[in-house]
Order: structure tokens, then C-alpha cells, then sequence
């Protein structure tokens, strides 16, 4: 029998252009267990200093205070713990911020929700932080392409401080397409701006997403759902003269280009289209080259 979430799914699927308005009661006691459970036990505690194993332990005294919160919009999630990891293979920091156990339970709860929506329509050219999708399989999708199609130059780019950038307003409208639950938009907005804890010090967040939570990786894909991969698709594509692949992985992506011109056309048109929306290029990671 299929349950509330695939219901979700297909009629998302069969209607492209459907807002669901009542979401939040399928964030129950059992699937915030669910998603407590999927969450790693090495996990590091969040500001409370409580972690995994004590917050299953006080499960039953939690939980539904969480929820009913939730359902009055009253719940205000605590800022996360903000840290800063070496990036692979460089020197450089990069900052993650990691929210309580709670609240990333909570996290996780509803985009899983939401990705019963997304998840039909997401475009197979995204890759990265979503189900069964991977990097490998990005890797192969443009190495499949290059090898089979009429590839001569391919744009490699990265977008500069992409989660620190991304438009508060903009989030809220993007959602607004789909979501019209007003518990759920106003526990995004709360999430947007809970802000970091660094150094006993509460940064409050007036655009942006701390990265680290698992409604951030959510979030991320679904504004550069309607910045980038529409738009690629539905309306650069077609203007091209030669053939034109598109992957992107979170916040970098690849062009594969059949002529030269082709990406020159492009490059000179999606730096104006990332600035409508907040967004910039990292000059550093992002260049043409010949194949």
C-alpha cells in the first residue's frame, strides 16, 4: 500500500503546477524518529551539547513539544554551531554549521516532505545532494556526453559564497510555487534566519543559509532549480546552434558546448542572470577550455 509520502510524490508528478497547503501534520512522532535514526551517531552535538544517543534517550519528552510547536508556528529553531573544516586538499577553511540533534532531526523530517514534491521536479541535469544521486554518476553523465556527442569546449563553473548569498525573498517565492503550507514556509524562514553561534557569539542571518543542515542542501537545490536549470534548459538551450549539455553538482556546474560561439553567448548573458538573483561567479573556478 502506498504510503502518505508516495501519495505526495504522484501528485506531484501528475500535476506540475499543484501548491500542496497541507503538509506539516505528515510530520509525525514516527517519522521524526525515523529521521532521528538516519542521522550518523558520530554526529557532533550542536550548541546544546547533546547528542545523538541522549537525544533518543529523551526522545518521548522532546518530540512532541517539537511538533506541536511546529503546528502552532511557535517553534524557533536554536542557531547552529558554527566550525570550520580544511577543505580537500587545501589549506583553506571552510565554515559548517551544525544544529542541535533536535533540530536537525526536525530537518530532516521536512525535506523529506518536501522532497516527495521536488524530487519530480528536479531535472535530471542536478546531481548533488540528492536521493540516489551522487558525483560518480555526475562525473560519467559528462564524460558520457563528451564522448558521445559533438563536444568542442565545455565552461566549468563555481559560484562565489553560494550559501551565504542565496535571497531570502527569493527562497519564499521559489517555495511558493509548490508549498502553500504556512507552518512549513514560516519554519523555512525561521531556519533561514536562526543564524550561527561562533565563539559565544549569535550571528543573526539577513540573507543566506548556514551551511551544514539538511535543509540547507534542500533549500540550495531548489533556488538553483529555478535560477540555473530551467532556465538552461527551457530557454538557453534552444537558442544555441550546436549541441548542449548541462550538469550540475550543488553549486558548481559544467556546459559542454558544440561551438565556441555558443559558450561565448552564453557566458555573456549568465552573469546578469545570476545577479537578479543575488548570485555571482567565483572568477577563480570558473573557465573555458578546449577540448
Amino acid at each position: 500500500m502506498p504510503t502518505t509520502l508516495d501519495r505526495i510524490a504522484t501528485k506531484a508528478r501528475q500535476d506540475k503546477k499543484f501548491r500542496f497547503t497541507s503538509l506539516a501534520h505528515h510530520i509525525d512522532k514516527a517519522l521524526l524518529s525515523e529521521s532521528l535514526k538516519k542521522i550518523k551517531r558520530a554526529s557532533s552535538p550542536g550548541i546544546d551539547g547533546q547528542d545523538v544517543k541522549a537525544a533518543e534517550e529523551s526522545f518521548a519528552t522532546w518530540a512532541p513539544v517539537q511538533i506541536e510547536a511546529m503546528h502552532q508556528r511557535s517553534y524557533r529553531p536554536p542557531p547552529a554551531k558554527r566550525v570550520y573544516i580544511p577543505k580537500p586538499g587545501k589549506s583553506a577553511l571552510r565554515p559548517i554549521a551544525m544544529p542541535t540533534i533536535q533540530d536537525k532531526a526536525l530537518q530532516r523530517a521536512t525535506a523529506e516532505v518536501l522532497n516527495s514534491i521536488y524530487e519530480s521536479d528536479f531535472l535530471n541535469v542536478s546531481f548533488g545532494g540528492r536521493p540516489k544521486r551522487s558525483a560518480h554518476q555526475a562525473v560519467a553523465t559528462m564524460r558520457q556526453s563528451i564522448m558521445t556527442q559533438k563536444i568542442s569546449w565545455v565552461y566549468e563553473a563555481d559560484l562565489k559564497n553560494f550559501f551565504g548569498s542565496l535571497n531570502h525573498g527569493w527562497v519564499e517565492q521559489f517555495l511558493l510555487h509548490r508549498v502553500g503550507d504556512p507552518r512549513l514556509i514560516m519554519l523555512i524562514k525561521r531556519w533561514l534566519k536562526a543564524g550561527v553561534m561562533e565563539d559565544g557569539k549569535h550571528i543573526k542571518l539577513n540573507e543566506g543559509t548556514a551551511q551544514g543542515g539538511p535543509i540547507s542542501v534542500l533549500i540550495s537545490n531548489i533556488y538553483l532549480h529555478y535560477v540555473l536549470d530551467l532556465w538552461i534548459e527551457k530557454i538557453v538551450k534552444p537558442q544555441m546552434r550546436g549541441e548542449v549539455t548541462y550538469i550540475r553538482y550543488l553549486d558548481d556546474f559544467v556546459l559542454c558546448f558544440q561551438y565556441q560561439s555558443d559558450a561565448h553567448r552564453f557566458m555573456n548573458v549568465v552573469e546578469k542572470r545570476l545577479a537578479k538573483f543575488s548570485l555571482a561567479l567565483e572568477p577563480s573556478k570558473t573557465s573555458l577550455v578546449k577540448l
